[in-house]
Order: C-alpha cells, then sequence, then structure tokens
C-alpha cells in the first residue's frame, strides 16, 4: 500500500558533529544520534563510538588530491560492508541500500525513509557533498536523513549543526542509504570496549587502496610527499590536501587508551589491560598525562607544519624546514611501530577469551 504522508521531519534537532567538542568526525556523531533516538543515549559518548569505527585509532592520508570524502577511516572505508560491520558491533541489524538498489524501487525506499521518521528514526545517508547541491563544507560523506517531503521525493538532510538541506533524488541517486534495523542482543559496554580494541591492530595495518593510507603508513606516506615537493606546488589547495591530517591528528589525539582503563574497570580480571594503555600511552605522548593535544601535533605547529595554512605553504617552501616536519611524521610512525607490537604481546589473552 502506498505511504499516504506528504512530509515529516523529527523534531527537535540537536546539533551535528559540534566541531567545537572535538567531534569532527561525521559518522560517530550520526551513530550517536542514532543510539539516542532509540532510547540508549547514556551507553557511549562519541569518543566510545569513534574508537569503535576506527576514525580515533588510524591515520589516514591521501596522496591524490582530496575527493571530498571526509578525512577518517570511516569515510575512506564508507559502504555496505564497512556499515554492516559497523552495526553489528553494536548490536543491531542492517538494511543497506546502494545507488542501484534505490534506483530499482524508488518508491520502496521512499514509503521506507517516510515511515522511518514517523517513528522518530533517522536514516543514515552515505553520499559525497559534491553530489549535494547547498552542503558547505570541506568534506562530507556521512549525513542523517531527518525529514522528508512531496511523498519522499525530497530528503531533507541534516549535515552539520542543525543545518538541513533539502535534498531532491535523482532517478539515479548517487546516495546510499542505511536503515538501522531491530536490536539483535545486548551488548555491554564490556564487550563493546574489548571489540574496539581487539580491532585496533586491523584498523593500523589496513593496506593502501586508491592511494588512501592509513595508520603508520599514512604518516610515512605524508612525510615522503613533504619532502618530495608535493606541497610547493601553490596551485594545490592546502586545507584539503594538508590541513585536514593535521586535523585528523589532533582530534584523535593518538590511540583512545582510555578504554583500556574503562574495559579493566568493566572487569577487574583484566587489570592489565591499564597497564598495556599506560605503556601505550608513553609512546603517544599528550601535553599532559591526563590528556590534551598530542605532542605531535603541538611540535608540528612548532615546526610551521601545523594548521596556520599560510605558515605551511611557507615551510613547505623551504627544504630544511619541511624535512624537519618529514622527520617528525616518520619518528611517530615509528612509535605506532611499537604501539602495534606492544598491542599484539599483550591482547592474546583478551582474543581468545572473546572466542
Amino acid at each position: 500500500m502506498p505511504y499516504g504522508k506528504e512530509s515529516g521531519q523529527l523534531s527537535p534537532l540537536r546539533p551535528l558533529i559540534d566541531g567545537m567538542q572535538g567531534h569532527n568526525f561525521a559518522l560517530p556523531d550520526c551513530l550517536k544520534f542514532f543510539l539516542e533516538c532509540m532510547g540508549e543515549e547514556e551507553s557511549l559518548d562519541f569518543w566510545d563510538i569513534a574508537a569503535l569505527t576506527g576514525d580515533t585509532v588510524a591515520q589516514v592520508y591521501d596522496r591524490f588530491p582530496s575527493d571530498r570524502r571526509e578525512y577518517c577511516v570511516s569515510g575512506y572505508l564508507a559502504g555496505r560492508s564497512y556499515m554492516a560491520y559497523v552495526f553489528d558491533v553494536l548490536g543491531y541489524g542492517l538494511e543497506y541500500a546502494e545507488s542501484r538498489d534505490i534506483a530499482a524501487d524508488p518508491a520502496r525506499y521512499r514509503e521506507k525513509v517516510a515511515a522511518f521518521i514517523d517513528r522518530g528514526i533517522p536514516v543514515l545517508a552515505v553520499t559525497n557533498l559534491r553530489a549535494v547541491p547547498g552542503w558547505e563544507s570541506d568534506v562530507g560523506t556521512h549525513a542523517l536523513v531527518v525529514g522528508y517531503a512531496d511523498s519522499g521525493r525530497i530528503l531533507k538532510l541534516l549535515v552539520r549543526d542543525t543545518v538541513v538541506i533539502d535534498y531532491v533524488m535523482p532517478e539515479e541517486p548517487p546516495l546510499e542509504l542505511a536503515f538501522i534495523g531491530e536490536k539483535q542482543r545486548q551488548v555491554s559496554l564490556a564487550a563493546l570496549y574489548r571489540a574496539a580494541i581487539l580491532r585496533m591492530p586491523y584498523w593500523l595495518t589496513l593496506p593502501e587502496r586508491e592511494g588512501k593510507c592509513f595508520g603508520p603508513a599514512a604518516y610515512r606516506a605524508w612525510a615522503d610527499d613533504i619532502e618530495a615537493g608535493r606541497f610547493e606546488d601553490e596551485s594545490l589547495p592546502l586545507w584539503e590536501n594538508y590541513g585536514v591530517y593535521v586535523c585528523n591528528l589532533a582530534t584523535s589525539g593518538g590511540l583512545p587508551v582510555y578504554l583500556f582503563r574503562k574495559l579493566a574497570q568493566e572487569d577487574p580480571a583484566l587489570a592489565e589491560l591499564s597497564r598495556l594503555g599506560e605503556e601505550i600511552g608513553k609512546l603517544l605522548p599528550t601535553e599532559t598525562p591526563a590528556g590534551g593535544r598530542s605532542l605531535l601535533w603541538i611540535r608540528l605547529e612548532e615546526l610551521g607544519g601545523g594548521m596556520d595554512m599560510q605558515q605551511v605553504r611557507l615551510t613547505m617552501g623551504d627544504r630544511k624546514k619541511r624535512a624537519a616536519v618529514a622527520a617528525t611524521l616518520r619518528e611517530y610512525a615509528g612509535r605506532l611501530d611499537r604501539v602495534l607490537e606492544l598491542l599484539q604481546e599483550g591482547l592474546c589473552c583478551l582474543a581468545g577469551e572473546s572466542e
């Protein structure tokens, strides 16, 4: 039976991707929004989810000019299989509709979107900001469908803060939709922390794909490009191709080592994990023992390779100065190599326990 309502929208809307809180990765905040709508707003915070998605675990870097997708693991891996993993870890089912699915049966998906919105549940949109007129940002991959109009032919996309864009669905939309399914199982906080920690070596060792690099390899590829003079080219936009990667490492601050402490608190039998987290934290230091800015970010700023693009342009034009930036990134990659060794040595008991 055709769906009868003309329009609908979730209300009220809370701000999405609040940069003032450091929430610079879209998918974790979209998932947090989902959990709030499902009555699980107290279960996980943004940073817990960003560890599960890999976004605060592995640095990324693209050897090629920016294609405007989000500069993080979830932006680079966005798609059906990645999303299925994320929803499964959270304990939820998922229906994922690729562009071809929507084009083959647009009426079905219009009705499905409307039904979700009318139940008070958003739908996750996976696209690229270049395909959404009016989406003003440096990058964009994930947004939330928070409403519909014209019987679902128009999707209301929440893209940032409380900015909602009316997106008219074309016959072959450059957009995919993720519908959260039924709760498949209850997942304890301990199980979620365990899953995030066990997945860390995977995120850190993802192989390069289409020029996109992860973990220690991302820092090394970035350093190679700096020394080779990639960023001397004044026609190359610096923020989209350099600054975003500084923003990534500044947002992450190194591995989310607090999870080791959280899991040990949830399960006292795993107290040894707290010590493992402390050892990793020593390799990836922040300005205070309690956290704050990573020393890598601080050092890049000191070298003129931070977030001031005017200063970066000058630094990249000086062989000696840019070599110092590259050396700093390579040194950090070496630290991550050691972190991987510690993880592989220390997670054997945890992996066995999860089987």
